[in-house]
């Protein structure tokens, strides 16, 4: 009840008094007990800062120590496919002297080391008894075989991966990318390669993080910037590692003082099963004394706010109201029927998509006006050029009744005086030109249209003999298909007048009808191997039909009437497209749309 009286109260004032109420009730009243709260709310945001704050410091250490840890696959991808390399350590030696001589071109193995800040030193471990040690090529010993990570080098077949190992040389430890090297040209196995990392790269970037951060590597804290840990600080934060390392925040004690700790872990690109984590230390002094400090300003931020609060809520009144009366203009003006209104009255907010769905049904009438006028234009355009078609058939009749009662006196007497194939030739005339003279322009039967061409043909085939022939395929329904009369005999008229009618002998005419499957239209095809025409008249032609344009009319209706019929009819996506090749023939092919008998 509360809720509908406060409903009916805005209801009945303007918006401007209706938004300065619910500010008093719902944002100044409010603000007392909001105040109380904030304290709780700006530890809660601080906290969270800290943790991006924090994650933001991880992921930037993450991507520089993998920036490094690839850039060392990188240069052992160099030296692994090191043609001169391959053959020191592959070649047969029979002299020291040539060892040395070899020796002395890779001297390049030195620019290398220069190069790459992040590799202390590196080694070729080698089975070729006949090279000499150095600072880089190096002779497997049988102890050394037996060590864990070059047992894995040759397992995995070259892929790098990284470990911890004591340097055969200085006896140092290290972290090192160990791979197994092969021949790339025949795939024998030419030796170990172990790239040492210099520790004192990762430290410089550990002593530039504002956090402690400690990088763990299989199971051992490798570097740390907390120079101050001990062993069993260095077991604790390994056990808090363990348990989670998903970059949750935590809480311990952690010598001797409450931490905050998030722990993560990255695997390097190109490498085989190694993880790397990383752990950062954040002492929860820093948070509190970072809250004291903001609390101080937190009451003056929100007697401001209120203050620059008040003075939006009047702005805001004044723009609602004029968008109001924006809207309001158009709305009057389309219930006046003038749909010439803006577009826009500017904006994204729900006053603009309102005005904007009023802007598309104003578009939407005035379109449906021109849609129901064009339409009835088209409807005149199609009744006068199914018109012009009757009018050009019956240009020279007088009485059809006279004419057909006069065809079959005729054919009566040619029967009588035994003249059969002149009697057929009336009879077929006589079926023809009563199916023209009784077609009104509505759609019809596909079958009584092809039985037209039938007796069409029939009697050209009587007129031309054995110097034309034809075939009609059918792939489809043509029972209960609906057409347009009228289409197809122009087609078959132009291919005999003006493609096959010089022809001596062969010629043919090949009508086919189907369907297709993916948009159901009907597809009507009339192929002839006539002259052709060619390419110059072909793209005339075209260039006529597409446009409508006006064409002149002889013993045919004419296919520019034809293609602007269906148009008219069934829609712009429909109509005629003409192939042809000079001394070849013509293909004809229409394209309507499947209208069902039961439709």
């Amino acid at each position: 009840m509360q809720i509908k009286w406060f409903q009916n109260f805005l209801n009945k004032h303007p918006i401007r008094k209706s938004l300065i109420t619910i500010f008093i009730l719902f944002i100044l009243l409010p603000f007392t007990f909001i105040s109380v709260f904030h304290i709780h709310y700006l530890y809660n945001t601080l906290m969270d800062a800290e943790i991006n704050k924090v994650k933001s410091s991880y992921t930037d250490t993450e991507e520089n120590l993998t920036m490094i840890l690839e850039k060392i696959v990188a240069f052992s991808d160099r030296l692994y496919v090191n043609k001169q390399i391959q053959s020191v350590l592959t070649k047969k030696y029979s002299d020291i002297r040539e060892v040395y001589a070899d020796y002395t071109n890779l001297t390049f193995l030195e620019d290398y080391l220069r190069t790459y800040d992040e590799v202390e030193n590196f080694r070729f471990y080698t089975d070729n008894q006949a090279l000499l040690d150095n600072s880089f090529i190096v002779k497997a010993t049988w102890k050394l075989k037996t060590e864990l990570w070059y047992d894995t080098a040759l397992r995995l077949k070259g892929a790098p991966f990284w470990t911890i190992k004591k340097d055969s040389v200085n006896k140092k430890e290290y972290l090192s990318l160990v791979r197994s090297v092969w021949n790339t040209s025949n795939g024998r196995f030419i030796g170990v390669l172990c790239i040492n990392l210099d520790g004192e790269v990762i430290e410089k970037q550990l002593h530039n993080q504002f956090f402690d951060t400690s990088i763990v590597f299989n199971k051992r804290i490798l570097y740390s910037n907390n120079k101050q840990m001990q062993a069993r600080d260095r077991a604790q934060l390994l056990s808090v590692f363990e348990e989670s390392h998903n970059l949750e925040l935590q809480t311990i004690d952690f010598m001797g003082k409450k931490t905050s700790v998030m722990c993560g872990e990255f695997f390097p690109a190109k490498t085989e099963f190694n993880g790397f984590g990383i752990i950062y230390l954040i002492p929860l002094e820093q948070m509190i004394d970072a809250t004291l400090e903001i609390l101080f300003f937190s009451s003056l931020f929100f007697i401001i706010m209120i203050f620059i609060l008040f003075l939006f809520i009047l702005t805001f009144t004044r723009y609602v109201t004029n968008r109001v009366k924006k809207l309001q203009y158009g709305i009057s003006n389309v219930v006046q029927k003038n749909f010439e209104i803006p577009p826009s009255i500017g904006g994204k907010d729900e006053f603009e998509q309102i005005y904007s769905k009023l802007y598309e049904m104003s578009c939407d009438i005035k379109e449906l006006i021109e849609q129901v006028y064009t339409q009835n234009i088209e409807k005149e355009q199609l009744a006068a050029k199914q018109n012009e078609i009757r009018y050009k058939m019956l240009a020279t009749q007088i009485n059809p009744h006279f004419l057909f009662n006069t065809l079959e006196t005729i054919r009566m007497k040619s029967l009588a005086s035994g003249e059969k194939e002149v009697a057929m030739m009336l009879k077929l005339l006589a079926s023809l030109l009563r199916y023209n003279l009784s077609v009104e322009g509505k759609p019809v039967p596909l079958i009584t249209e092809l039985d037209a061409i039938q007796n069409y043909l029939n009697i050209q085939h009587i007129r031309f003999g054995e110097r034309i022939s034809f075939d009609v395929v059918t792939t489809c329904d043509v029972q209960n298909q609906m057409i347009l009369p009228l289409l197809i005999q122009p087609l078959v008229e132009n291919s005999i007048s003006h493609g096959l009618e010089n022809t001596i002998s062969g010629g043919f005419i090949y009508i086919f009808i189907t369907s297709d499957e993916e948009s159901d239209d009907i597809i009507i095809t009339v192929k002839d191997n006539g002259t052709g025409i060619s390419q110059e008249k072909l793209d005339e032609l075209n260039a006529k039909i597409n446009l409508g344009a006006a064409e002149d009319y002889t013993s045919s209706i004419g296919l520019v009437n034809v293609n602007s019929r269906i148009k008219i009819y069934y829609g712009k996506d429909y109509g005629m497209t003409i192939a042809s090749k000079e001394g070849e023939g013509t293909t004809v092919t229409i394209r309507v749309k499947k209208v069902s008998l039961k439709s």
